[in-house]
């Protein structure tokens, strides 16, 4: 085992001198934790619990890979590793936040490379496919003093830099080139790339595409900018370079004082990520000749008081064979829970859920640690809404084959099961 690897689990708590972590590393995890608003991890006396993200964050030459798990074996075993590494990668991809080749996945299954790796080295190659292609021109103006009257005279500027020099004018004009944002952007995620991996080859290629980036200004802009960011036809292709060079820059922590110290992170909301994983899991069966005919959406939003509106997860609208339309709600839940033991929001929840969005059925989707599903239980009526009779189902899916792989055919069942 590597011992410059440190590997926990979702809301495991890590101590100073365990597995190899100083007070060096912790204290500049608590910068970044700090950065970040607490966002990951709560900190304690010289230790530090993990929340609901799970990635990996790279401190210095130490690498912290942060695992998701949810099931009720303590054991924390190569084995029991190997299972969720490799479950948090297939997630991963089949999400659409990594692109992996068979190479690349066999890489990973041999335990070559660690998340933070496979990440840096999907950006690259995007990047490098970018440049092999032709980087994005836009236009934009340009500010210059020269010899030759083009565009448009700036008479304040032009008078400052020219009162003894008369053959020179200072204008403002249009230029056509690859120096814009989107370059911009790519470029500082490659630099970060460059600076802060510990892994020579990723530092080597990071290096070597920054060459076709040398005529381009670093990005700076704000992070609330990089969220906005909009794409065009022309750089439509960019989208997923971008989203990768996004999370490279939001979740790099420099150390000022050394540079030894720097962290990288590549972290992923997990109740998110489970989320995608479902609806693309689901998405994916549409036209599965073996299901009725079905429609998979996500994030569909409704107003219900002043402009808060509410988003279920998942909505499958379906049509019976006596021609009905359909629909129910799925709203995933990351978490274990007992077969009949739902949290009071949740079940509230998906209660107003089927009231605004008009339907008889919602289910809560957990992952399944030895429970059984039940079905549905229905709503009691109120004398207000005395409406059709509604309710709310536990469903526990089951998200590894016999072999302990993650697979989807729980998908199949779940849909053959609802959808008719």
């Amino acid at each position: 085992m590597n011992k410059n690897v440190i590997t926990i689990f979702e809301h495991d708590t890590l101590t100073i001198n365990q597995q190899g972590l100083s007070q060096h590393h912790f204290n500049a995890l608590v910068k970044f934790n700090d950065l970040h608003n607490g966002k990951y991890f709560t900190v304690g006396h010289n230790k530090i619990k993990f929340k609901s993200y799970v990635g990996v964050l790279q401190v210095g030459n130490k690498v912290i890979e942060i695992l998701p798990k949810a099931d009720n074996n303590p054991s924390t075993n190569i084995q029991t590793i190997s299972k969720w590494q490799a479950a948090l990668l297939s997630m991963l991809q089949q999400a659409g936040y990594i692109k992996l080749n068979e190479t690349e996945k066999a890489s990973q299954n041999t335990g070559n490379r660690n998340l933070l790796d496979i990440y840096l080295h999907t950006f690259l190659k995007e990047v490098e496919f970018l440049a092999h292609v032709g980087l994005v021109k836009k236009y934009r103006y340009q500010s210059a003093n020269k010899k030759v009257l083009k565009g448009r005279l700036l008479i304040h500027r032009h008078i400052q830099q020219n009162a003894v020099n008369k053959e020179k004018f200072y204008t403002e004009h249009q230029v056509y080139d690859s120096n814009n944002r989107f370059n911009g952007i790519l470029k500082k995620a490659l630099q970060i790339v460059c600076q802060s991996t510990a892994n020579t080859s990723l530092k080597q290629t990071s290096s070597q595409l920054l060459l076709h980036f040398e005529s381009i200004d670093m990005w700076s802009g704000t992070l609330t900018e990089l969220e906005n960011l909009i794409f065009d036809r022309k750089s439509a292709s960019y989208q997923y370079a971008i989203a990768l060079a996004k999370l490279i820059i939001q979740n790099f922590c420099p150390d000022f004082s050394s540079g030894i110290h720097n962290i990288i992170a590549i972290m992923f909301d997990m109740n998110k990520l489970f989320e995608s994983y479902i609806y693309k899991c689901f998405k994916k069966r549409e036209n599965d000749p073996s299901l009725p005919k079905f429609k998979v959406s996500r994030q569909n939003s409704k107003v219900f008081w002043g402009d808060k509106t509410i988003s279920p997860d998942i909505i499958v609208s379906y049509q019976t064979a006596d021609e009905k339309h359909l629909s129910f709600i799925v709203d995933t839940k990351w978490k274990i829970v007992d077969e009949d033991q739902p949290s009071d929001n949740d079940l509230k929840q998906m209660y107003v859920y089927n009231f605004q969005f008009n339907v008889l059925k919602s289910i809560l989707f957990y992952p399944k640690v030895n429970q059984h599903n039940m079905g549905v239980k229905n709503y009691e009526l109120s004398d207000l809404a005395q409406t059709a009779q509604h309710g709310c189902e536990l469903y526990f899916a089951d998200l590894f084959d016999e072999n302990n792989k993650l697979s989807d055919r729980f998908a199949i069942e779940f849909l053959a099961k609802n959808v008719s």
